[in-house]
Parts: structure tokens; C-alpha cells; sequence
């Protein structure tokens, strides 16, 4: 009863009609509606811990929704288990003139399980607003009480909270009647109108009026920019596991002894095996490599989510026997098996995204959605393992857990290494082809491309897709060709130099364009990259190039019988901060046959740089792609 009555107290009794706020669309600014989706009216976040295992959270949300791209923002749900309970959940639909259209109670929610097909065990649910609005503007009114034996995870605060969002007021208060220790930081707060009270039992931020922020292309991760509010305490529990820790060491050392030690038990069967298979090794990396691919043979990755198993791997033993396992299982597991061999590994825990993002190096607390495994060879350089992954090659990351701030757990205590960075070097896709043009624009060709780093994951698993759904997507990625067709397709995946040959002999019409008695043959036979940025005189966001590449092309054009070149673009030279390209045509014979040679070679560099060199930028890549678009004009000399 006492939580019930203090929970309306915080939200100040507006469920119940006393002192109710209006929220017609018209009380919001010009400012606030520029570009937004939606907008949030009043965000209240609550975070009363109590002792450090009972956390209760409140939330308070009105969001005024602009148009179906709006939706997203209601965030009117929550994530429970057996130790997180929902105490209260409501909600309230306003229409344009903030008139009361609906009301929800806790038993009009839709309840679900809170997994994928790939998840075996889980008691994780979700309890969501199920509403599907006749009409926009609409605005829904959200109230929710949740109470968790977790102290781990403090919610940091986004005030701002994504793109095409604008914000009204939005504040976030802690509660710490206990005076348990904790600690907070702030993150890109300087441009934004807040105010704050911190003391050692409550701490309360408050933000105001903060416009929509649009998404503008090659800006750097929204997590890295947005403003926001990070809480821990040194104190915590865990699924009833107690941990303190104030930094990475003492925190990977509680990792350790909580759930890693004494988990790398192995049956004596399975070592004698590992032993007879890499008795002819002679390296740590040789050993490494036939138990990553034992790994990958006996067993596959499913996940498991259930109570302290979503933090702590399941035993090596039970993931031998059983033949599957999650990250955590998977990489313990690997673990286990080179210990058997005298090789010390580390399980890292680090935050797995196609976008960069780095385990804080300043802020320790609970994070991390992913575990990899680090092995130091003998002259103590990082080999790095994706355990859950049966395709992927030996010391391969991509762009999931490149180049990032991970936390190596070891016996001592936990470290921050960096995972391996892919080089611009590294990063090169190169393409030869051989293209038969004939009378009337169409073509044969004979592609060979070569991907290797970053760009090896684009392509590697085409080899496990069959004829049909590998001419579906070239057609996709060749699609400025028309009727198209497949003679052969031959790939070969090098997966101990991680490289990828495609071999693709294939036809198709409208690559020269028929002016009269001659063609315009454009002369960039496959685009290098998909990259066309628009002029933007108005960026706000710095620009960031995460990863460099280098693209190595050579065309080989044979004109039809009859025809000779009338006119040749000139090579051409483009150089720039940002990178260069190199790009040559020449005319050849082979024999009885004309051929125009064309070579290109084109790097984009990586790094970033302020909202003002955008347009130079993009001027950079406009120039390359007006020289790729260059065209040789060819002509019937037979008439």
C-alpha cells in the first residue's frame, strides 16, 4: 500500500484527474515541432533503491505523436521476469485537442515471451500498450511502477531519447535513502538547457526544450552525441549474486569469481580427444585454430536467458555434452578446451554493433551485450575468437566487435583492451572482368572480385545460399543492368587468409547507350561503393568515416567487330584529405580485337572531422563518381 501511495505522489495524482495537465497539440512550440516525429511532453524517470537488492523505478511519459514514423517514441512497455515485477502499469490516449479518447489499466495490456526462436530458455516477458491510432496527432499518457532485486543496471538518462524526437521536459531522480554509494556522469550536456540537485541521498536532473535532432548520413553513433545521465552504484546485486566495484578491475574480478570460476571443468574423453588432434601443433595459433574449429563443427549457438544463465555460462562440461550453448556457454567453452592445452584464453565482454561502440573507459558499471574470447600468443599478440558463429573464420571479428573497448576478464581482475582494428589496407575489395560488348549494347562478362577485410563479411555466407537465391541477389546489386543471366557461378572461400572469390560469368542488355552509328560506353562497369551523399549547407553533426577501404578495379572492355574508339576520357587524378583516386583508360588490341583497359583504384580514408567540411567532402566523393561516370564514345567504322 505504502508503494502504491508514494507512486502517486511522484507522478503527482494526474492518472487520477487531480490537477490533470491538458496536452492539445497546440500548446507546443514552432521550435519543437520542426522536424519531429514526435514529441515528448513530460518524461519522469524514478529510481528509488531502497537496499541493493530492491530497486523500485517509476515512469511517468506523455509523447504527442506526429505520424505513423512517430510510433516508436510511445515506448509505453515493460521487460519483466521472476525478478522484476510490475507493480502498476497504465496509460491514457489524448486526441489533437487533448481530449480523452482511451483509457488502459494494467489488465488491458498485451502480455508476451520476450524471445526468438534462437533463445532455448527464458522466463523474460514483455508487457506492452497495444493501441493502433484512426488518427494523428495523437498523444498517450504512460505510467508504470516496476520493482527489481537487480541493482546492477541503473537506467542512464537520454533526455533526448532519438532522431526526429523534441523534447518538452524531462528529468530523472534517484533516490538513495540507504546512502549506499554511487556514483554519476555526465555525457554531452553542455548544449542543452538542464538544471540538477545532487547530494549523497537524492540527485535529480531536469531538461527543457531541446529540438529535434535530425538524422544526417555519416554522423557518428547517436549514443556517442546524445546527452544523457550515467548512474552506478558500488554496491550492487545481481540476480542475487552481491558484487562492489568502483572500477574495471575490481569489476572483471567480480565477473570472475561470481561466474567464470570453476567452470572449465571437461571430461576427461573430450580432453584426451583435443589432445590427439593438436599433438602435431606446434604454435599457440595452431593449437587455437583446430579447437575453434572443433568448436564450430560439434556444436551451435542458442541462447539462454533464464535467471542468473542470462549472466552466468552454462559449465563447460554441460555445453560438451549437450552440444550448444549461448555466447557466454560458447566462449566458456572454448576456454576450457585450450586450458586443457596450456593456453591461456580471457572471455571479454564487449558491446556488440555494426557502429563502434566502446565499453566506457571512464565510467565503470554493468555493461556489454556480448562475450568474444582473447587468446595472447607467444609474442603476446591478440588473436580474437567469435564463438557463437559456425561459418565465421579463425581470428575474424568484422564490423560486429571491431575496434572497441572490451573488458578482459582474467583471475586478477578485468582489463580494457581495444579488439583488432581493420586497416584501410585491409579493407579492399578488388575486381577484374572481362566484357564482350555487342552491336547492340548489351554484353558477356567474366567477373572475378576479391573481398578481404571488412568487406569479407559482406560476402563470405553467399557461399552457403543455392543458385537460385545467389542470382536473386546479384540481380539486386546489379540492378542498373537489365535481363540479366548466369552461365556460372564458382566461389571459393579462403577462410585462412580471410578472402572471398566470386567468379560470375553472366550476361545482359543497356550497358552502352545507341546514339546514331556510335555508343556511349559508360566506362565504370560496377560501381566501387554506394556511397552519394546530398548537399546539406545547414549539418550539425560532425562527420565520421568509421572504416577506410580501398577499391582495386580493372575493366577490360572488347568492342564489337566493326568498331573502333572515336573518343577516350582522360585519366584522372583526385586527391584529398578524405582520400584519392586513380583512375586511367587506355586502348589496346588483343589480337584482332579492340579492347579499352580501365583501371581504378579509389581510397576513402577513415576518420572524422566537423560539420563544416561535409560539403567538402561531399565535393570529394561527387568527383569521383562524375569521373566513374565517364563515358568513351565508340564508333561503326565499317559504313
Amino acid at each position: 500500500m505504502r508503494s502504491k501511495i508514494l507512486f502517486f505522489l511522484l507522478i503527482g495524482l494526474n492518472f487520477l484527474g487531480f490537477g490533470q495537465e491538458e496536452f492539445p497539440v497546440s500548446k507546443i512550440s514552432p521550435e519543437l515541432l520542426k522536424s519531429s516525429d514526435a514529441i515528448i511532453r513530460n518524461s519522469e524517470l524514478i529510481l528509488e533503491l531502497k537496499s541493493v537488492n530492491k530497486l523500485v523505478i517509476y515512469k511517468r511519459r506523455v509523447v504527442t505523436v506526429m505520424n505513423e514514423d512517430g510510433d516508436r517514441f510511445v515506448d509505453a512497455y515493460e521487460n519483466y521476469d521472476d525478478g522484476i515485477d510490475i507493480e502498476e502499469q497504465m496509460a491514457i490516449i489524448y486526441d489533437e485537442s487533448g481530449n480523452e479518447i482511451k483509457k488502459f489499466k494494467k489488465r488491458d495490456f498485451k502480455n508476451q515471451s520476450n524471445y526468438e526462436s534462437f533463445v532455448l530458455f527464458s522466463d523474460n516477458r514483455l508487457s506492452y500498450l497495444d493501441y493502433t491510432p484512426r488518427k494523428y496527432p495523437y498523444t498517450v499518457e504512460y505510467i508504470s511502477e516496476v520493482e527489481s532485486v537487480n541493482s546492477a543496471f541503473l537506467p542512464d538518462w537520454y533526455p533526448l531519447v532519438g532522431y526526429d524526437v523534441s523534447v518538452e521536459k524531462s528529468s530523472v531522480e534517484f533516490l538513495n535513502p540507504e546512502n549506499l554509494p554511487f556514483r554519476h556522469e555526465e555525457r554531452n550536456l553542455e548544449n542543452i538547457d538542464f538544471s540538477k540537485e545532487v547530494s549523497e541521498l537524492r540527485l535529480r536532473y531536469e531538461a527543457r526544450n531541446i529540438p529535434a535532432l535530425e538524422y544526417e548520413i555519416l554522423s557518428p553513433a547517436f549514443t556517442d552525441i546524445a546527452p544523457r545521465l550515467l548512474l552506478a552504484t558500488d554496491k550492487f546485486e545481481l540476480e542475487g549474486v552481491a558484487g562492489e566495484a568502483q572500477d574495471w578491475d575490481t569489476y572483471g574480478k567480480w565477473m570472475y569469481d561470481s561466474f567464470i570460476l570453476e567452470h572449465d571443468k571437461i571430461s576427461q574423453s573430450t580432453v584426451s580427444k583435443i589432445s590427439r588432434l593438436t599433438e602435431n601443433a606446434e604454435s599457440i595459433e595452431e593449437k587455437a585454430r583446430i579447437i575453434y574449429d572443433y568448436v564450430q563443427q560439434n556444436t551451435r549457438y542458442i541462447a539462454v536467458m533464464l535467471g542468473i544463465g542470462g549472466w552466468e555460462p552454462a559449465r563447460a562440461d554441460e555445453v560438451d555434452r549437450l552440444g550448444y550453448g549461448d555466447c557466454k556457454g560458447l566462449t566458456n567453452y572454448t576456454m576450457a578446451l585450450l586450458k586443457t592445452q596450456g593456453i591461456e584464453s580471457y572471455y571479454s565482454v564487449v558491446n556488440g554493433n555494426q557502429q563502434i561502440k566502446d565499453l566506457d573507459p571512464e565510467f565503470p558499471q554493468m555493461q556489454g551485450n556480448h562475450v568474444i574470447l582473447n587468446i595472447p600468443d607467444e609474442e603476446n599478440n591478440n588473436i580474437w575468437l567469435e564463438c557463437t558463429n559456425q561459418d565465421i573464420p579463425f581470428n575474424y571479428l568484422g564490423s560486429f566487435t571491431d575496434n572497441r573497448y572490451v573488458l578482459r576478464v582474467t583471475s586478477e581482475g578485468g582489463e580494457l583492451i581495444k579488439t583488432k582494428k581493420y586497416l584501410n589496407k585491409e579493407n579492399v575489395l578488388k575486381k577484374e572482368a572481362k566484357i564482350w560488348l555487342d552491336e547492340k549494347g548489351g554484353f558477356k562478362a567474366s567477373l572475378e572480385r576479391v573481398s578481404a577485410g571488412i568487406h569479407y563479411e559482406d560476402y563470405y555466407l553467399r557461399e552457403k545460399k543455392d543458385q537460385e537465391d545467389l542470382e536473386k541477389e546479384y540481380r539486386e546489386e546489379w540492378g542498373k543492368f537489365n535481363n540479366l543471366n548466369f552461365e556460372s557461378i564458382h566461389l571459393n572461400n579462403d577462410r585462412r587468409n580471410i578472402q572471398f572469390k566470386e567468379n560470375v560469368d553472366f550476361s545482359g542488355t543497356r550497358l552502352a547507350i545507341k546514339a546514331g552509328n556510335r555508343f556511349l560506353l559508360p566506362l565504370g562497369f560496377l560501381k566501387p561503393y554506394r556511397l552519394n551523399p546530398e548537399k546539406d549547407d545547414n549539418r550539425i553533426l560532425p562527420l565520421k568515416i568509421s572504416r577506410g577501404s580501398i577499391y582495386e578495379d580493372v575493366f577490360l572492355y572488347y568492342l564489337p567487330e566493326g568498331y573502333e574508339v572515336e573518343t577516350l576520357p582522360k585519366a584522372k587524378v583526385v586527391a584529398s584529405e578524405f582520400g584519392h583516386a586513380i583512375i586511367s583508360v587506355k586502348k589496346i588490341k588483343e589480337g584482332a580485337l579492340t579492347a579499352l583497359e580501365v583501371k581504378r583504384s579509389i581510397e576513402i580514408k577513415e576518420g572524422e572531422w566537423g560539420p563544416e567540411r561535409y560539403n567538402d567532402f561531399r565535393n570529394f566523393i561527387v568527383n569521383l563518381n562524375q569521373v566513374d561516370n565517364s563515358k568513351a564514345v565508340i564508333i561503326q567504322s565499317n559504313i
